[in-house]
């Protein structure tokens, strides 16, 4: 993920294209976390700015290590709250628990990644 971050930071076009749609992004967290609805136009209009920066291949390699570093991060969290008794274990489930590095799956239209 961090060579990925690099990456995108010395190309100057992949760099502002992220920067604006990150923007784009805060904004509308913000306005959500205000307790104003998010329209389905300002919804379309971020799903249309994230496919076309998606098709950039230094933001999509960031994206696609984002999203497996996540999905580690999220069987980190449940893994520790299994061993700190903070979440129930299924009773059949004798097993450790199982580290597994998502897939890449991001999701360009007209395009199998």
């Amino acid at each position: 993920m961090m060579n990925a971050r690099e990456e995108v930071s010395k190309h100057q076009a992949a760099k502002v294209m992220l920067r604006d749609f990150q923007e784009k992004q805060f904004e509308l967290q913000k306005q959500q976390m205000a307790g104003e609805e998010i329209t389905p136009d300002q919804e379309e209009q971020l799903q249309r700015l994230f496919e076309v920066i998606s098709v950039n291949p230094y933001i999509r390699e960031l994206f696609e290590a984002e999203f497996a570093f996540s999905g580690l991060m999220m069987q980190v969290n449940d893994a520790l709250a299994t061993v700190l008794d903070l979440k129930e274990e299924d009773e059949d489930a004798e097993e450790e628990p199982k580290l597994e590095i998502p897939k890449k799956k991001i999701l360009i239209p007209g395009q199998d990644v």
